[in-house]
């Protein structure tokens, strides 16, 4: 971790584990980072200290881009924040459990705990977008959205996350062919 960002490393070790179950049978190991998609209090200071420091990493790493796009339930709060701070649009990838009737389109996501859709509207062939999220554990996720992307004609131009969790952050990377970007990494 880095020595940077006192009040992140802060909550990243006094982040408490608990247990999901996805089946009976089935458990994953969650931290309950504030910051997360399911965390709950955040003092201000350590919203402060992500919020300038994304849009700081995002200054330095991704100068061209036409948008922000931050997938629900963890990085769409901080992408709002980021793209507040440096003047930017952005788009939230909307997500349910539910399906909706109307929609542009739309993306089953699975979690190693969970299942739900992520829902694309308001983009264009060629935009050139920039995705921010909260963590990359496994990059499922952004595997995904990348694929949806390219599907659609939108350009990923970069990913720029809070924290990376082991080293897959690494593979998205030369997969995508794109840079990943990182606060820090656990």
């Amino acid at each position: 971790m880095s020595k940077n960002y006192a009040q992140l490393d802060l909550s990243i070790r006094n982040a408490r584990s608990v247990r999901i179950l996805k089946t009976p049978s089935t458990a994953y190991d969650f931290k309950l980072y504030p910051f997360g998609e399911r965390g709950t209090y955040i003092a201000p200071e350590l919203m402060a200290e992500i919020a300038d420091s994304l849009a700081e990493s995002i200054q330095l790493h991704f100068p061209d881009y036409d948008y922000i796009v931050s997938p629900e339930p963890g990085g769409h709060t901080w992408g709002m924040l980021a793209a507040y701070k440096l003047g930017k649009p952005m788009n939230i990838l909307r997500l349910s459990t539910e399906l909706y009737e109307e929609y542009e389109v739309r993306m089953k996501r699975e979690t190693a705990y969970n299942e739900n859709y992520l829902y694309f509207d308001g983009f264009k062939r060629s935009d050139r977008v920039l995705l921010l999220d909260d963590v990359i554990s496994s990059g499922a996720t952004i595997r995904g959205i990348a694929a949806q992307f390219a599907e659609m004609g939108v350009e990923l131009i970069g990913i720029q996350a809070i924290i990376a969790k082991g080293e897959h952050y690494r593979k998205l990377e030369s997969d995508l062919g794109i840079p990943v970007r990182c606060l820090t990494y656990v």
